[in-house]
């Protein structure tokens, strides 16, 4: 006996479910840090993704964007720390690109901010072309840069507030007691 289709449906949906953005090792660019920040900026469309089949509202979506936009602040400071620090040759250019990625989210938020019903898929489908070409093409051409000139070492992948902390001797036992001499 065959199940009613509603049923199959509704277990075939769970089971197939994809994120917008699936993560996978081929968007990894070496560098743990960026790679985790680019995963929790994916997550962040993935949101925006659910809340939009889910026909969110104007305060939801608001809030995610508000969310992505604060977050992506913070991921590209940590970037461009990494291409000063490095003296990466693109850091003018790869700069140049945050800036207007900033810029053209700005333009949907005023565009959601003037007409609420707007759709928010043009936002979405942008989102993650941009930010998958850019993790491919020039985050990864900066994570082997900070590889290859030793910013960042292969073996550890550490984290940039990790080498701060390494550096300053924060977390250091004899960092203490020298502070205190």
């Amino acid at each position: 006996m065959k199940e009613p289709t509603s049923i199959r449906t509704k277990e075939s949906a769970s089971v197939m479910k994809k994120d917008f953005i699936e993560w996978s090792d081929s968007l990894s660019i070496g560098v743990k840090e960026i790679d985790d920040q680019h995963k929790g900026l994916a997550a962040m469309v993935n949101e925006m993704s659910e809340g939009i089949k889910g026909g969110w509202g104007k305060e939801a979506r608001d809030e995610v964007l508000t969310r992505l936009v604060e977050y992506t602040k913070v991921h590209f400071a940590t970037e461009e720390s990494l291409m000063t620090i490095s003296n990466y040759p693109g850091a003018h250019n790869h700069k140049r690109q945050h800036e207007q990625l900033i810029d053209m989210v700005g333009s949907y938020i005023k565009k959601y901010n003037e007409d609420p019903s707007a759709s928010n898929y043009d936002l979405l489908f942008f989102l993650k072309r941009w930010l998958v070409e850019h993790i491919m093409k020039d985050d990864k051409a900066l994570g082997d840069h900070l590889v290859k000139h030793g910013t960042i070492k292969p073996e550890h992948r550490e984290t940039l507030f990790g080498r701060i902390k390494k550096l300053f001797g924060f977390g250091n036992k004899s960092f203490g007691a020298a502070a205190k001499a």
